[in-house]
């Protein structure tokens, strides 16, 4: 009961401040850490119509991160790198880890889960996809992007 009451005034206090309230999942009271949970929607960029989520889970016993992709609407067979970078979509900032890259299924569906260190939950970043590899000239095109951690 101690440990709710807790987060709950930590959350109530984050959102006062301005910042982002992370869900605690799993049972803290057992001793083990807090685990912390994003949802990223992934917006078309180029006309691409491609979309998506992201769920990120942050492990602060293991400090890694979970991160699981799904997108719809890519042409079928394809495969597209993605990765965390900084900054917004807008930005085009330097990668902060490459994730793994999906492939289409039959449909122009995909999903991948990538294991990576450290913890994204509180930095101003975003995770894209691209067009990929072997499309020579337009490989880097940038065909989904969500924004996740801090928003200022």
């Amino acid at each position: 009961m101690k440990s709710r009451t807790i987060l709950a005034t930590l959350a109530t206090a984050a959102l006062l401040a301005g910042g982002v309230a992370l869900a605690p999942v799993g049972a803290a009271s057992h001793g083990d850490p807090a685990t912390s949970v994003m949802h990223v929607q992934l917006h078309p960029l180029a006309f691409s119509g491609v979309v998506g989520s992201a769920t990120l889970t942050y492990n602060p016993g293991a400090n890694t991160t979970t991160v699981k992709v799904s997108v719809h609407n890519l042409e079928p067979g394809s495969v597209h790198p993605e990765h965390i970078h900084a900054g917004k979509c807008s930005t085009n900032g330097p990668v902060l880890a490459a994730l793994g890259s999906i492939k289409a299924d039959a449909r122009g569906t995909g999903t991948v889960t990538s294991v990576i260190t450290g913890s994204f939950m509180r930095k101003q970043a975003y995770i894209n996809l691209h067009m990929g590899p072997g499309v020579t000239l337009t490989q880097y095109t940038v065909l989904a992007c969500g924004e996740l951690g801090k928003t200022k």
